[in-house]
């Protein structure tokens, strides 16, 4: 109920005792998504539930969902990946502004670089 998409996008709820996550979000094959009418996956382990705290639960599951990115012209559903990776023992130390500050940098400087070497070609 916190996030919507731009287009009706159908969920299939399982509970998985085995996953390590509590939730995880998978797309559907394609192969399937018309026989099911659902477009994404998402496995929660129920008995982890338990044993978080209701903000821990919250973020978990956001930190799924915005995996989720949908494109506006095709329709196409995919999963990204997270856009700030590290260890916590830095954000302990700097902060999350100023670990994904960098981070964010590194992206730019990667992403510039690929662009030259396109522009080259």
């Amino acid at each position: 109920n916190k996030k919507s998409f731009p287009i009706n996008v159908g969920f299939q709820f399982i509970g998985n005792e085995k996953q390590k996550n509590l939730i995880k979000i998978s797309k559907i094959s394609d192969q399937y998504v018309f026989l099911m009418e659902k477009e994404l996956l998402i496995s929660m382990n129920e008995s982890l539930i338990d044993k978080f705290d209701q903000e821990s639960i919250n973020i978990l599951i956001e930190q799924e969902i915005d995996k989720i990115s949908i494109d506006m012209e095709s329709g196409k559903i995919k999963m990204v990946k997270t856009d700030l990776n590290t260890f916590s023992s830095l954000i302990n130390k700097y902060g999350v502004e100023k670990v994904a500050r960098a981070n964010q940098v590194e992206e730019l400087y990667h992403q510039q670089q690929k662009d030259g070497k396109e522009l080259i070609s």
